[in-house]
């Protein structure tokens, strides 16, 4: 994700833009229709997934599916929905399930990118996260690791239509219903399997998980018993990544080369949703030439990553008005996690060095959570940042006491 000033823990999201920032709405009047209640997960394509042999998944039962889900938005209007395909691969405990059926575990990924080769399931190693869905999978839980809207490759839909749709990157509505439709469609992959189900990832897969959990509290959740929400260095809140907009005078935010890589990332995420977006307010010259390759994945994308870099001066991502600032802040704003009371408690752990999460963004959004009345384990890894927590093993044994039934521990002020 990206690094900025930090947040305060009263500030509150701004309201969703109606539309696309730069005029009227672009939208599409052929998307396909969102599936009902009854359709979401359901099988479009299942086939046997190709894992690393000497990987930790080498002895594990793998399922690659592409199922249907909906998006949170339709493009140019926010508040709107449609359908869509997405893959993702369903990976089962061997052995007896228990009394119930298997618990389930919704595993959302990392940011991988945004363009259609990014998605995990089409890759033998899953883009690093078979190491983590292994241990999943060796405490007893039925894996349902959605890629995500936009991510799955080429011969992955049956409808040619849906291939093309983009990656909202940071959309949580979308997310959320791609994480709950995966556990549906693990369920029909995998009879054994029960209603109880969990949510788990990190960064972006953090934001996807506390997401889900929240989406679960709504009727999209019907169906199915959610037990809780596992988010290490959650993207629960990016937006104080534009703050400054009402400071007078305006002084454009800079940002590390690090924080840059991931501007084209979130431009592409918000024209997803907002098509009419001004590119060249937030990148321009040598980041937006290479923006197709810090995007995209696949044989040789991490030298191409740098290689793009190497071509960014200063003021290519500068932005330049506070017009276009305020309007970022809004968008990102209107997707920032909490939205409503999860349906179940939630474990949030970040390390306290964090440099792409800022650690205040994350302690705000918990303390806007404990205020809504959720009831939250926060854990902080004292000198850690994004990716090097090491609260993997206490995020999987926290899920385990919540499939237990255990009470949750809650660090909220009462």
């Amino acid at each position: 994700m990206v690094v900025a000033a930090g947040c305060s823990a009263e500030q509150t999201p701004d309201a969703r833009p109606s539309s696309s920032p730069a005029g009227p709405a672009t939208q599409s009047t052929d998307l396909p229709t969102a599936p009902s209640a009854a359709e979401r997960g359901a099988i479009v394509a299942r086939s046997a997934m190709v894992v690393d042999p000497s990987g930790p998944l080498a002895d594990v039962a793998v399922t690659r599916v592409v199922y249907r889900s909906s998006a949170g938005y339709a493009p140019g209007d926010p508040d709107g929905t449609f359908g869509t395909e997405v893959s993702g691969i369903v990976a089962v405990p061997s052995g007896t399930p228990p009394r119930g059926g298997w618990p389930i575990v919704a595993y959302g990924h990392g940011t991988t990118g945004t363009a259609s080769n990014c998605g995990p399931s089409g890759y033998p190693d899953l883009l690093g996260g078979a190491s983590t869905i292994a241990s999943l999978v060796s405490r007893g839980y039925v894996v349902a690791a959605s890629d995500y809207q936009g991510l799955s490759g080429p011969g992955t839909s049956a409808d040619a239509r849906v291939t093309r749709v983009p990656h909202p990157y940071l959309d949580t509505d979308t997310v959320a219903r791609n994480m709950i439709d995966m556990v549906r469609a693990a369920r029909t992959i995998v009879p054994q399997a029960g209603t109880r189900w969990a949510s788990m990832g990190a960064s972006q897969g953090g934001q996807a998980a506390w997401a889900a959990g929240e989406a679960a509290a709504t009727d999209y959740g019907s169906g199915l018993q959610f037990v809780g929400a596992a988010a290490l260095a959650p993207a629960a809140d990016v937006s104080p990544i534009a703050d400054g907009y009402d400071v007078a005078p305006y002084a454009a935010p800079t940002f590390t080369q690090i924080q840059i890589a991931f501007i084209p990332l979130i431009v592409d995420g918000l024209r997803a949703v907002y098509p009419d977006l001004p590119v060249d307010e937030y990148m321009r010259g040598g980041l937006a030439a290479g923006a197709r390759a810090l995007t995209s994945c696949g044989s040789g994308s991490a030298f191409s990553k740098y290689s793009a870099l190497t071509g960014v001066r200063p003021g290519d991502a500068a932005i330049r008005s506070a017009s276009a600032l305020r309007q970022l802040h809004s968008m990102l704003a209107a997707d920032a996690l909490p939205q409503r009371r999860s349906a179940a408690p939630l474990f949030v752990g970040y390390g306290d060095s964090d440099q792409i999460i800022t650690p205040s963004w994350t302690a705000g959004a918990v303390a806007r959570a404990c205020a809504m009345g959720d009831t939250i384990e926060r854990t902080v890894a004292a000198g850690k940042g994004h990716t090097n927590t090491g609260l993997t093993p206490s995020a999987i044994d926290w899920i385990g006491d919540r499939f237990a039934d255990d009470p949750a521990p809650n660090t909220c002020p009462r």
